[in-house]
């Protein structure tokens, strides 16, 4: 039996995009990746101490059995539930269904929130303030940053955020639907969680940090056929763009990160900096909170580049190989 899911899944993808236009994250309640979150914190609690006694290999075995297992497990669940709701509830419940997941695995609307809190209180000349909710963000120790630091940091964020908090989720579902979203969204939560390079986490996260940066390898690499024509649009500087990638895209610790920020760094013509890690572009301008803002403009754009240039036409060329009949069973 052949059955066209093409409209479904392009239908769930927009609609993803409307709720977190409009009404943005669920709260942390009923928030499954917040529930993610909880496994996580759980599982590494019960696991971590009694690994750590067995030394390091042993640690590092039980930190791979959760990176590896969660992300299977969560895709998997994700994935029955697509399925047996197109099955047995039928199209508009797996539409309505599919949506709210895939809107779970992305976020456009709550980073925009994020940035504008601190732009805000450095319109009103409220330093302590902004320092404080960038920490909410970002890693780095935030309490003695000057403005330009901080303003760095927000359009650094903004940058990188669009790799890991968007475009990676959705090059999942351009192929394996709301479970691949979910997979690797749960991955990209357990590298954010487990996988610091402080000695607590050095062996336990060492699998989950590199799934993550395997995960995000291919999508950061093609980020560039969205960013590059975002700044185009918005008449920014996008033969800088193009130069300041090719030659600080490896000067960053993380293996995918350089490259959506060496982008946005050329493009806005500015330099970005973490004290005692890299510099990225050159200071051809100040930065600005108007040079913050145009960088959420940009990621907006690329976004909608993204859907429109990337995961539809892949979303259509799969269904025409009888890709998503075979996936969901039919």
């Amino acid at each position: 039996m052949t059955i066209e899911l093409i409209d479904e899944i392009i239908l769930t993808l927009l609609i993803a995009f409307l709720i977190d236009g409009f009404i943005g994250e669920p709260p942390n309640k009923i928030h499954p990746v917040v529930q993610i979150g909880k496994i996580i914190d759980t599982v590494t609690k019960f696991t971590k101490n009694i690994s750590h006694k067995k030394g390091e290999n042993f640690e590092k075995f039980m930190g791979s059995i959760l990176a590896i297992g969660l992300p299977s497990m969560v895709g998997l669940i994700v994935y029955l539930i697509s399925v047996q709701s197109f099955h047995i509830l039928g199209t508009v419940i797996f539409i309505i269904l599919s949506s709210i997941i895939l809107k779970a695995s992305f976020s456009i609307r709550a980073m925009d929130i994020h940035i504008n809190d601190v732009i805000t209180e450095l319109d009103n000349h409220n330093l302590d303030m902004a320092r404080k909710k960038l920490a909410k963000i970002v890693s780095r120790e935030t309490s003695t940053l000057s403005e330009s630091k901080i303003l760095s940091a927000c359009i650094e964020c903004v940058a990188e955020s669009f790799v890991d908090g968007v475009l990676s989720p959705l090059f999942y579902y351009g192929f394996l639907n709301t479970a691949g979203a979910m997979a690797y969204r749960t991955s990209n939560t357990l590298d954010s969680m487990i996988a610091y390079k402080e000695e607590y986490y050095m062996h336990y996260g060492w699998m989950a940090a590199k799934l993550d940066t395997i995960m995000n390898f291919v999508p950061a690499r093609i980020s560039p056929a969205f960013l590059i024509p975002a700044i185009i649009i918005c008449r920014k500087d996008w033969k800088n763009a193009v130069m300041i990638l090719k030659r600080d895209r490896n000067k960053v610790e993380s293996f995918n990160a350089g490259i959506p920020m060496a982008i946005m760094a050329g493009g806005l013509n500015i330099q970005l900096e973490k004290t005692n890690h890299y510099k990225l572009g050159d200071m051809n301008e100040e930065l600005s909170i108007q040079r913050c803002k145009i960088s959420l403009k940009i990621t907006k754009i690329a976004a909608a580049i993204c859907v429109i240039g990337f995961v539809i036409p892949i979303t259509v060329i799969l269904n025409y190989l009888g890709w998503w009949n075979v996936f969901f069973g039919f």
